[in-house]
């Protein structure tokens, strides 16, 4: 990476070294042929200016090449790092306006890092390199020039750096995130938002506003810096010309338009300051991210996933922070079911992120097999326990890349099996493209009924052993639930299901319910217990 890296810079200041000889050259042989020499005397000039026309080119076609292959590839290994990070962050995610910031640093932060190799710390390097060699050059000729265009360089190059120079608050990455986790909240709560007659758009009008002006101030100090750079090279160039006139005429034209070979690798400057402020402001927000904490990480040397799949949840507590519920007992044996109920807010969904190893526990265990899974990777962990959450991503794409998410390597036979066993056999074989059938944004070419069976086709192709459900019944009709309800538990005893659900139906269905409650409970058959409880 570093070798490419450093030819790509060769070739950039070799390109732009090849603009400064083009003009500097064209200069020497324009006036050298007012004085009408003989042509073999204007030969070598005559290739000199082929030769740095096309070389220019060359040059900066194979400096695009390199040097963009060197930023994608690190954009990928960004990229990589900051999915790592999110998947260590993976249960910390549950609003929309953190989706959608999350969402804006691995796309858009991401796309942001390119820009320091591209469009800030390029032009530099080879705005200072051809600097250097055209001053070196000039002082051979006349040494009074070369110290005017150096000085005339340094004062236009802080002025252009002195532009970068912005604040975090007035950066356009932030103000762009604002207005992404922004729109995020808007658009997921667009339906309630619609039936209440609450959409205004002023928040979002106002961010848009914001952003609209700092681009514009953003522009401003770019145009004013390049303003600066021309003034600089006119005062330069009259400055070189008054002394240039005891110089002999032949090199008083190169080094006149010395300052002029020169103006474009300046202004480039400018606009690589404009740049600086969001490349910064990008950096900062994606460490950020590689640098928070994870919610939870894998033991220094896991313990093998055992062969046997019975759950033992033995005086557990779950929470963020402080315990939402503690002391919860339960026994799942391989191939059973139970169903967590509970009121609202006391920890049921937070229970589900723990069992699949996307929380620790703040006490008690949790037994895989008679392994504590606290001592496994969460990787093994997640391939024997699924979980099935109440917002499931259905992607806006073909049936077979959204099982794909399951098992990137399954083949179109196992992936229509698993769609027949998740009960979707009848609308697949009506499907017209098969596999190949777009399910609409958020899954909304399916019913609803039908989103859920396409999530549980994703678990059974992932080969879970036990699924944990968060309210697979919610918003289907009776029919539906009746018969989602019934497929589920004719899956056993392949798996087990830990079923979280408020539905009546469901709990009719399911013999053993395991209840959370932060409220001491009344003694049962002369056995006094406080916290959640087993009922058969």
């Amino acid at each position: 990476m570093s070798g490419r890296l450093f030819l790509g810079r060769v070739l950039g200041v070799s390109a732009q070294l090849s603009g400064a000889g083009l003009l500097l050259t064209s200069a020497w042989l324009i006036v050298r042929a007012a004085e009408q020499p003989p042509v073999m005397f204007l030969m070598v000039a005559i290739v000199g200016v082929r030769f740095f026309g096309v070389a220019r080119t060359a040059l900066r076609y194979a400096e695009r090449l390199v040097t963009h292959d060197v930023a994608l590839r690190r954009v990928v290994d960004v990229r990589v790092r900051a999915l790592e990070a999110v998947e260590q962050q993976a249960g910390r995610v549950a609003d929309a306006g953190r989706r959608g910031d999350l969402v804006r640093r691995v796309v858009a932060d991401v796309d942001a890092v390119q820009d320091r190799l591209l469009r800030v710390r390029g032009p530099w390097i080879v705005a200072i390199a051809t600097t250097v060699t055209v001053v070196i050059a000039v002082g051979l000729i006349l040494p009074a020039a070369a110290v005017v265009l150096l000085l005339g360089s340094i004062a236009a190059m802080a002025v252009v750096r002195l532009t970068g120079s912005v604040s975090a608050d007035d950066s356009l990455t932030a103000a762009r995130a604002e207005l992404a986790t922004e729109v995020s909240n808007e658009a997921v709560a667009a339906p309630d938002l619609i039936v209440a007659s609450a959409i205004s758009g002023e928040k979002l009008i106002s961010k848009v506003d914001r952003i609209a002006a700092l681009e514009r101030r953003a522009a401003w100090r770019a145009g004013s810096a390049q303003g600066f750079v021309l003034v600089c090279t006119a005062v330069a160039t009259g400055l070189i010309a008054m002394l240039a006139g005891d110089l002999d005429a032949v090199m008083v034209g190169v080094v006149v338009l010395a300052p002029l070979a020169l103006a474009e690798p300046l202004e480039a400057l400018a606009d690589a300051e404009r740049f600086r402020p969001d490349v910064e402001s990008a950096e900062q927000r994606l460490q950020a991210l590689f640098d928070a904490a994870p919610v939870m990480g894998d033991p220094a040397e896991p313990a093998p996933l055992p062969e046997a799949w019975d759950l033992e949840i033995d005086n557990l507590a779950v929470g963020w922070t402080d315990p939402l519920v503690s002391g919860i007992d339960a026994s799942v044996p391989a191939g059973s079911a139970i169903v967590v109920t509970g009121r609202s807010g006391v920890g049921k969904s937070t229970l589900a992120l723990t069992l699949a190893r996307f929380l620790q526990p703040l006490a008690g265990q949790v037994r895989l097999g008679g392994v504590d899974l606290a001592t496994m990777a969460k990787a093994d962990v997640r391939s024997r326990i699924g979980l099935l959450s109440q917002d499931e991503v259905v992607f806006d794409t073909t049936v077979r890349e959204n099982l794909r998410v399951a098992d990137p390597e399954a083949d179109d036979a196992q992936m229509e099996q698993a769609l027949i066993d998740a009960g979707l056999g009848p609308w697949f074989v009506t499907a017209k493209k098969g596999l190949d059938t777009m399910v609409g944004e958020h899954g909304s070419a399916l019913s609803g009924g039908e989103r859920q069976r396409l999530a549980i086709a994703r678990l059974l192709l992932a080969g879970h052993r036990i699924w944990v459900l968060d309210e697979p019944t919610e918003h289907l009709d009776d029919p539906t639930s009746e018969q989602l309800l019934a497929d589920l538990l004719a899956l056993r005893p392949r798996i087990s299901l830990i079923i979280i659900s408020h539905d009546p139906r469901v709990l009719g269905r399911i013999d053993h319910h395991l209840h959370l409650s932060t409220e001491p409970l009344a003694p049962l058959g002369g056995l006094g217990r406080g916290g959640p409880r087993l009922v058969p």
